[in-house]
């Protein structure tokens, strides 16, 4: 490879080919940083060409995943860099919905996008450049081959370049119609030239930007700083999810019910003849603004649905999600969002069956075979009756998960509140 201009050329395309190269899951190197929070490698990493939009595994950006490990630093690196904090990844989620600190949603929501853009077009431009260069280039090299090949030295021109000496003497006047004009090279040149201003006036622009986030941090570390109301309930790390709710480690959730509920102030109604009783267990509420609960609880062998998501909350669908967790021994999960979708939920739960509401969250439905009651003649033979086992029935699991930091009081005491904490212990 020669270090002519051509040559130049086709060393920057073979570094961009490695700092862009994919691993089996389609993440790249900067994905990878971006994952780890290693800030100085992204920026580095970019220096050479690398994207900061590529996408990898399940159409995730090294931003998506920068936010979803809470690497604030990689965040704001990466953003400086161009990334866009408007790409969706496969699931749907926008690296603000996943983002696991409040000061990394915080310097998401407060982005100015126009810098976005304007990075995005100085890029796009950048490519074009490079692009329309090596497209010079190559016609250059067929050129010199054409000439090659018809002085009988065909032979390596696609490899290097041919010795100096060996060139024919009677081309040298056509040499010159194929080199570059002084106003060809100066086009490059003067691309790159704009290019850096517009970068410096990027950079300018975004250190302004990077005061007012760092105004804005100090404002929300002084106000979770400030005492907060106590919840009752259980609090857990994001890594002790599987622990606390699906195997109940302690027995902390079935400790729920060991209270005794006096008649007629218990929200389940178990008995009807005015005796007190022993209340059920309620289900969890799991609390976590981060959102991380709930993207564990959606890939985990779980019956999901999106409370915000009009056809998830169709009474056939709910019916169907319920009976599949109830036959197949899993957990059903209502990701309400930031929304106060709890009522909507009990209305549609209505719409399946009247009662059904109550019986689901009393836990009575669970009771004497109750459930049977939601088969339709449609189902099939694989929802007969004979294929509900007790065995299965005792890991039927009822999650609501919900990204509102304080629910309302009434939630708070049909459902039993699970709030997550995050590292550092903030909430």
């Amino acid at each position: 490879m020669g270090c002519d201009a051509a040559g130049m050329v086709r060393r920057l395309q073979r570094r961009l080919a490695l700092v862009d190269f994919e691993d089996s899951g389609g993440n790249t190197p900067l994905s990878e940083a971006a994952a780890g929070g290693q800030s100085l490698a992204i920026q580095l990493l970019a220096e050479q060409g690398a994207s900061p939009n590529s996408k990898g595994a399940f159409g995730r950006t090294p931003l998506y995943r920068a936010a979803f490990g809470g690497h604030l630093e990689a965040v704001e690196v990466l953003l400086k860099l161009g990334a866009d904090p408007r790409v969706y990844a496969d699931d749907g989620s926008t690296p603000e919905q996943v983002a696991s600190l409040d000061t990394v949603v915080s310097v998401l929501q407060s982005w100015d996008l126009s810098l976005t853009d304007a990075m995005l077009q100085n890029m796009e431009a950048e490519r074009e450049r490079r692009a329309q260069e090596a497209a010079r280039h190559q016609e250059a090299e067929a050129q010199r081959c054409g000439r090659w090949e018809a002085g009988g030295l065909a032979r390596g021109c696609s490899d290097r370049s041919p010795p100096l000496q060996h060139e024919p003497q009677s081309t040298a006047a056509g040499q010159g119609s194929a080199a570059m004009s002084p106003t060809e090279r100066g086009a490059p040149l003067q691309a790159i030239k704009d290019a850096e201003e517009q970068v410096d006036r990027l950079q300018q622009e975004a250190q302004k930007a990077e005061e007012v986030l760092a105004l804005a941090r100090l404002e929300l570390r002084e106000q979770t700083q400030e005492a907060e109301e106590e919840v009752p309930g259980l609090k857990c790390q994001v890594s002790e999810l599987h622990d606390v709710l699906m195997k109940d480690v302690g027995d902390r959730i079935r400790a729920d019910g060991r209270s005794v509920v006096p008649a007629g102030q218990g929200w389940f109604g178990v008995l009807a003849d005015g005796s007190d009783l022993e209340a059920a267990p309620r289900w969890p509420l799991v609390i976590d603004p981060s959102g991380q609960a709930a993207t564990f609880l959606r890939y985990q062998d779980t019956n999901y649905v999106d409370a915000v998501n009009p056809d998830h909350l169709r009474p056939e669908r709910i019916r169907l999600a319920l009976l599949g967790a109830l036959r197949f021994g899993k957990p059903l999960v209502f990701d309400l969002r930031e929304v106060d979708l709890f009522p909507a939920v009990q209305q549609q739960l209505e719409a399946v069956q009247p009662g059904l509401a109550q019986e689901l969250l009393g836990r009575g439905l669970l009771e004497q075979e109750r459930y049977l009651s939601l088969l339709r003649p449609s189902d099939g033979p694989e929802y007969s009756p004979n294929q509900f086992q007790e065995a299965r029935l005792q890991h039927f699991r009822l999650f609501f998960v919900t990204k509102v930091r304080w629910p309302p009081a009434e939630q708070l005491q049909v459902l039993l509140p699970v709030r997550v904490q995050l590292p550092g212990g903030g909430l």
